[in-house]
């Protein structure tokens, strides 16, 4: 039996996957060498700026967002911080915890490069067509949190 176009399109999206990837390692390595944002740095931001001002996110609440430790999300912090990304502020309630905001640099600029150009490639598609591929990026990220 011959293939059939889902099994030649199928085959393609998985060779486009794994090109992908490979380009993704190959990004993070680089900013890694520049002190650039990572992916990690990139979901810290996007956690920070979308929560509400009336409720400011600790670094225990980033940690959580994250995944990761307390003790590894000051990394994090200080990196964020040391880019002029964030403020880190006392608590207002809690003497003994601190607060992330945006800063207003950050708040007002459009995001880093990757961010920019993400959204102008947003804008080559088709409404439906855009739904498709997000469809498509939603499962792949649930099959790779499904990943022992």
């Amino acid at each position: 039996m011959g293939k059939t176009s889902t099994d030649v399109a199928t085959s393609s999206l998985a060779r486009d996957v794994d090109d992908f990837r490979r380009a993704d390692a190959q990004l993070n390595r680089r900013l890694a060498a520049r002190r650039e944002p990572n992916d990690t740095d990139r979901a810290a931001m996007h956690f920070i700026g979308t929560a509400p001002a009336e409720r400011p996110l600790t670094p225990r609440d980033l940690a959580g967002f994250l995944g990761i430790s307390t003790a590894a999300v000051t990394s994090v912090i200080r990196r964020l911080s040391e880019r002029g990304q964030i403020v880190v502020a006392p608590h207002p309630l809690d003497a003994r915890s601190k607060v992330l905001r945006p800063s207003l640099r950050d708040l007002h600029s459009q995001g880093d490069e990757l961010s920019v150009r993400v959204a102008a490639l947003a804008d080559e598609f088709t409404e439906q067509e855009a739904a498709a591929i997000s469809r498509f990026l939603r499962r792949l990220t649930d099959e790779l949190g499904d990943l022992p």
